[in-house]
């Protein structure tokens, strides 16, 4: 099955949401907000992205300024009566970039599940 995600809608909540990397067709956080709302009471948000730094580099194609999010956005969005953050993660891993040069990638991990 293949669905545009922001503007699809499920007919029942999920146990387990997740999204990794996604580059929507709407600002990243709008998009997070979205789908957070199809996780049911007592499930998953798993949300894996891209963490741009300043001057940063990574691989060839880098993802649009607007898929880039940091970890203080995503858990301000998720408001603390509604859910508890239990990850909360900027990670760096190197990757080989063009010519061999050794680059870094930057991530956000967060994982909160939904209170009942």
């Amino acid at each position: 099955m293949a669905a545009d995600l922001t503007t699809w809608h499920p007919g029942a909540p999920f146990d387990l949401v997740t999204t990794h990397y996604a580059h929507p067709a709407m600002p990243q956080l709008d998009f997070y907000d979205r789908v957070s709302g199809w996780v049911a009471p007592g499930g998953t948000l798993l949300i894996v992205g891209h963490l741009h730094a300043p001057g940063a580099t990574g691989h060839e194609h880098h993802p649009p300024a607007e898929a880039s999010v940091t970890l203080a956005d995503i858990t301000a969005g998720l408001e603390r009566t509604r859910w508890e953050v239990s990850t909360a993660e900027e990670h760096h891993r190197p990757v080989a970039g063009p010519g061999g040069r050794e680059n870094t990638l930057h991530d956000v991990v967060v994982r909160a599940t939904r209170r009942p």
